[in-house]
């Protein structure tokens, strides 16, 4: 029985360790505009994967308002590259998640 156990928690510390590492492969940067709005980057392996210096969807070249919209925005697209879907965002997507544009 307590072999049963150990075999258990040696391989959801395995199962752990290998999810930890692939999230520690992207990094999320919300960046400063010049034009004074947000932005962010997702980095693999602290190189430059996506830049968006606009919100997507979006018709023109609107900032994000603050850091928070373009963080959460970020994660969105995260999830979609976690889930090997493209990483689009749509203008619905956007209004769910209360971004202001």
């Amino acid at each position: 029985m307590t072999k049963t156990y150990l075999k258990i928690f040696f391989l959801s510390a395995v199962f752990l360790i290998s999810c930890e590492k692939k999230n520690k492969d992207f990094d999320v940067k919300v960046t400063r505009q010049t034009s004074g709005g947000y932005g962010y980057q997702i980095l693999k392996n602290k190189k430059i994967l996506i830049n968006q210096p606009y919100i997507p969807a979006i018709q023109g070249e609107k900032t994000f308002k603050n850091e928070t919209d373009a963080h959460k925005t970020a994660e969105l697209v995260m999830s979609k590259i976690h889930r090997y879907s493209l990483p689009k965002v749509s203008i619905h997507e956007l209004d769910s998640m209360k971004i202001e544009y």
